[in-house]
């Protein structure tokens, strides 16, 4: 597989309660950056009063033994958001998993923002 990016996923902890029972607020951790093969799918620019407005749509292929060698192990079930940066070390932004797609054949995982 091509180097072509970097991915960091991020799952939200579960909320509970302190020692005098009150709620807690649940957090939101990022994984280390793993390589990924990054590819561009649409980009759009649009310009609004503040400056620049980027609208893109990734899609991502990582190798499964790199998602499992991960400390803390990442359940792909329970990530809802991925930071990304470009093979230059920019970075893309967080952006929302839109499809997951687990590619036995090639034991590769791919993901789709």
């Amino acid at each position: 597989m091509v180097k072509t990016g970097y991915i960091s996923f991020i799952t939200e902890t579960e909320g509970g309660y302190d020692e005098n029972g009150n709620p807690t607020p649940s957090v939101l951790v990022n994984s280390d950056y793993i390589e990924c093969n990054l590819k561009t799918i649409t980009r759009k620019y649009e310009f609004v009063v503040d400056g620049q407005y980027i609208q893109a749509k990734y899609s991502m292929y990582v190798d499964q033994d790199k998602i499992t060698a991960l400390v803390p192990a990442i359940d792909l079930t329970t990530v809802n958001q991925i930071q990304i940066k470009d093979n230059n070390s920019n970075d893309l932004e967080k952006h929302q998993v839109h499809n997951l797609e687990y590619l036995n054949l090639t034991k590769r995982v791919k993901i789709e923002v």
